[in-house]
């Protein structure tokens, strides 16, 4: 039997239709594990997430950038998504101004048992933005990416001597969104 190019071309198209046939299923069954294995894994939570930061900033024209540290404590995986409150408290921790602004895209990222992630805090100059003279904070008072710790802040959630200048009635912070692995300071720009 002897094939013409028209029939060797519907006999492709044929067989590659019948080829999409059964590859098409595969994709959806291997994205709905995936997606069933991502929704078993718990937000971080405030007992199995220590917060923490470099104190060594790194300026530039009228802003300092902190990395903010989120390591998992906990013995399971877990997540952070999107950004982490920020506010200066005093030494008594109450708090001090308006919280940190929010910038950039939100991300979601899966912290192992001992892993870290981090957002980056940048700190305006008081004195180029406030209408009156900036006031000088203790710490910082961090709560991680969805989670509400009720109260004022506590050691749970304090960075301790971290002192920076914030306006008093308004934000001169603002936080990038998380961001997996650890920040370093002078080295770590997202």
């Amino acid at each position: 039997m002897k094939l013409k190019l028209r029939d060797c071309r519907r006999l492709a198209v044929g067989v590659a239709l019948a080829c999409g046939a059964i590859l098409l299923p595969t994709p959806t069954v291997v994205a709905s594990a995936t997606s069933s294995a991502r929704a078993s894994i718990q937000v971080c939570g405030a007992a199995s997430t220590e917060v923490w930061a470099a104190v060594e900033g790194d300026g530039t024209a009228g802003t300092i950038y902190y990395e903010l540290e989120f390591s998992n404590v906990g013995h399971e995986p877990c997540t952070l998504h999107g950004w982490p409150s920020v506010w200066g408290v005093s030494a008594t921790g109450a708090e001090i101004g308006e919280p940190a602004s929010h910038r950039g895209t939100p991300t979601t990222v899966t912290l192992q048992p001992g892993a870290t992630a981090h957002a980056i805090l940048g700190v305006v100059d008081a004195g180029a933005l406030c209408a009156r003279p900036g006031v000088a904070t203790a710490g910082l008072r961090v709560v991680p990416p969805g989670q509400r710790l009720p109260g004022p802040a506590g050691e749970a959630d304090e960075v301790e001597n971290f002192s920076v200048r914030v306006c008093p009635h308004q934000s001169s912070m603002n936080v990038l969104a998380i961001h997996s692995g650890v920040g370093i300071p002078n080295y770590t720009f997202s």
